[in-house]
């Protein structure tokens, strides 16, 4: 530390560096600490508020998966019965068009039997003949006669 001297010889006083000026003006003081308190306040509010807000959309998420998994253990009921009927039909449709079951079908409601070779008869046309089938009475006439005509021809060529 550094002592000035004076001309007295006696040591200078200290001097401390200048304190700002406070005014003391009544009621400042507690105008801040009510800005203050309000503002503390209003802090705690809005987190009370922000933790509130999560929790009670937590909840609501909760609620509505439990809904949701409702919704899908139905629907996956459906689902097993309409699976459970696929099968049982797919079977039944397996049996009656099999082919046993067909022929039982066919013998014993419909009274058909089996054909048997012997009751074959096959019928070999020539390259030239035509099978046509007239509906009226003239239609049928000519026909006839082409018929006994082609005959007549036939019979000519030796």
């Amino acid at each position: 530390m550094t002592t000035v001297l004076l001309h007295s010889g006696a040591a200078a006083p200290r001097l401390d560096p200048p304190r700002p000026e406070v005014r003391v003006v009544r009621g400042g003081n507690r105008g801040l600490n009510r800005a203050r308190r309000f503002a503390r306040t209003l802090l705690h509010v809005m987190a009370v508020a922000t933790v509130a807000g999560l929790i009670i959309s937590v909840l609501y998420s909760h609620a509505k998966l439990v809904e949701l998994n409702g919704q899908i253990n139905s629907i996956n009921t459906e689902l097993a019965a309409a699976q459970s009927e696929y099968d049982y039909l797919s079977t039944k449709m397996s049996d009656i068009t099999s082919r046993a079951s067909l022929q039982e079908v066919a013998e014993g409601q419909l009274g058909l039997v089996k054909l048997d070779p012997s009751q074959i008869t096959y019928v070999q046309l020539e390259d030239q003949s035509v099978i046509e089938k007239s509906t009226n009475k003239a239609g049928r006439l000519l026909d006839s006669v082409r018929t006994a005509a082609l005959s007549l021809l036939d019979g000519l060529n030796p």
